[in-house]
């Protein structure tokens, strides 16, 4: 008598998962942008020359070296007014001589040599000393001048307030790739192998 015998194949259900890994792309960063401005330092002062001027003229006109206008202005009044006292006393003179002139006791040649003499003979023409004036002296001393630049330096950081990031979320897909089976069947005797 044949045994019966009990045959059976399975297969296991296969699960496939499809993955993909997150991804955060850093090329997309946006760098901050640096700018800086420079102006270099500079000092833009000089020194102006020290001055001294002298006018001694007030000396030398005291000595009596003057120059052209002062020369005119005085002698020049003086002069006119000269030519018209001469003038005046000339004309008198003349007009005494032609009345008296032929009258006796009349010395027209004393009254010459008196007329002659009188300028020297004169108090006015005594000599007359005074200070001589000092000549002015005006000194400027040497001054700095110009205002100093202190120059700049100006560093300006362009941030953006949020990073410009692009990310790429993973996932994961599963799905059944093979159900999977359980067969079962009789043989008479001996397994089936090849089943």
């Amino acid at each position: 008598m044949t045994i019966p015998r009990l045959n059976i194949r399975h297969e296991l259900p296969r699960i496939s998962i499809r993955q993909e890994q997150s991804r955060l792309d850093e090329s997309s960063v946006n760098l901050a942008d640096l700018h800086t401005e420079n102006r270099q330092a500079r000092s833009n002062k000089g020194i102006t020359q020290s001055s001294m001027q002298l006018d001694n003229y007030p000396s030398r006109r005291a000595w009596g070296a003057r120059n052209m206008d002062d020369f005119t202005r005085e002698n020049g009044q003086k002069g006119l007014s000269n030519a018209q006292s001469d003038a005046s006393r000339r004309t008198q003179e003349a007009w005494d001589r032609i009345e008296n002139g032929a009258k006796r006791g009349n010395d027209l040649a004393q009254k010459f040599k008196s007329d002659l003499f009188a300028p020297y003979s004169s108090a006015e023409n005594l000599v007359e000393f005074n200070l001589m004036p000092e000549p002015e002296v005006t000194a400027q001393p040497a001054r700095v001048v110009g205002e100093s630049d202190e120059g700049d330096v100006t560093v300006k950081i362009n941030a953006p307030s949020q990073a410009n990031l692009h990310f790429t979320p993973g996932h994961a897909e599963t799905h059944l790739a093979d159900k999977g089976y359980i067969r079962r069947w009789v043989t008479q005797g001996n397994y089936d192998i090849m089943a």
